[in-house]
């Protein structure tokens, strides 16, 4: 089986490693303590079992993204699931992981993050459509993100410190100082 060398990488074209955390932080904070949490908490009483549950939760991303860097390292080329499943059981495979990806796995997420902001803006400011404002926020992002690795950089640094900044706020100490 050939190897391909992989292409080289632009400093324009990378992102900052503060970026990066910012980008994880962000999605663990959006989508884990302002969406999902309040329903785990209404079902889950114990702060030792939610601690628990999270705990098993990052265990499996972590083997999840040590197998996606296992792959990656063996199969070097850009594509992601698509190259992997291509290569490994068959193109139709790939086709189609791409296509589930594209029109479910990432835009069902950012749907649900946007959907969120716009509940949560409305109820500030409830002349405001949630569906208006989650429609508005995403052509917005997409046209910020659209114009340079900078600013989309930017942008995402800002939006994290904001959100930890609202979480600080909202319990006027860290969430984990929360839990009995």
């Amino acid at each position: 089986m050939e190897t391909a060398t992989p292409p080289r990488a632009t400093s324009n074209s990378k992102f900052k490693p503060t970026v990066a955390a910012a980008i994880v932080i962000a999605n663990m904070i959006g989508t884990g303590v302002f969406t999902s949490l309040g329903f785990q908490l209404l079902e889950i009483q114990s702060g030792f079992v939610l601690l628990m549950l999270w705990v098993v939760g990052g265990v499996t991303a972590l083997c999840g993204a040590l197998c996606y860097a296992e792959l990656g390292a063996a199969l070097p080329r850009s594509g992601g699931e698509y190259n992997f499943l291509s290569r490994i059981y068959h193109p139709m495979a790939g086709f189609i992981s791409g296509w589930v990806s594209a029109t479910v796995g990432f835009a069902a997420p950012t749907a649900l993050a946007a959907l969120t902001f716009g509940s949560y803006f409305s109820s500030v400011f409830p002349a405001l459509s949630p569906l208006w404002l989650a429609s508005a926020l995403v052509v917005l992002l997409t046209v910020v993100h659209r114009t340079s690795h900078a600013s989309s950089g930017k942008i995402q640094s800002i939006l994290t410190v904001l959100k930890l900044v609202l979480e600080y706020k909202k319990n006027k100490r860290p969430f984990l100082a929360t839990l009995p």
